[in-house]
């Protein structure tokens, strides 16, 4: 008896939605377990990298950086402050604005996570052809976008 059903059978589109699927779920519970062994969530972690990338910023950049709430990033910035990972600072033009960079341990933590993005796209992809690569961030980016997109309701 099969596992499963035959993909042979299924329309190629489920069958990437599958995989996609089962992509998404292997590199999350990936990213989950190295994240929690340092103590960070993956929305502390993506903070992290926020400002490693941009650099210091005012908190209610990083939301929109973050696509969530200003009120959501006030909970992600006291947690990570309470850590060490994140200092808030007094903007120099703004004194209404706070600034928020990256602490020695932040900044140390935030390039090792760098490091290791690299180290794991050349594990994952480093023998995979160029055009296969091009070809498959081209298809992704197809996805993306359609999922960005907003969805049109039903006529009543």
């Amino acid at each position: 008896m099969p596992d499963g059903p035959d993909v042979t059978q299924m329309p190629p589109s489920v069958v990437a939605f599958d995989r996609v699927f089962e992509l998404a779920a292997r590199l999350g519970d990936l990213m989950e377990r190295d994240l929690s062994e340092r103590g960070l969530s993956t929305a502390r972690a993506e903070v992290l990298f926020v400002l490693h990338q941009r650099g210091p910023i005012v908190q209610r950049e990083l939301s929109q950086a973050l696509r969530c709430t200003p009120r959501y990033v006030t909970g992600l910035i006291d947690n990570l402050e309470a850590q060490g990972w994140v200092a808030r600072n007094p903007h120099p033009t703004d004194r209404r604005a706070t600034l928020v960079a990256l602490t020695e341990q932040g900044t140390a933590a935030a390039a090792r996570m760098h490091a290791e993005r690299q180290e794991g796209a050349a594990a994952l992809f480093g023998d995979v052809s160029q055009v296969d690569l091009e070809t498959f961030v081209a298809v992704l980016e197809q996805v993306l976008d359609r999922i960005d997109r907003p969805t049109p309701k039903p006529a009543p």
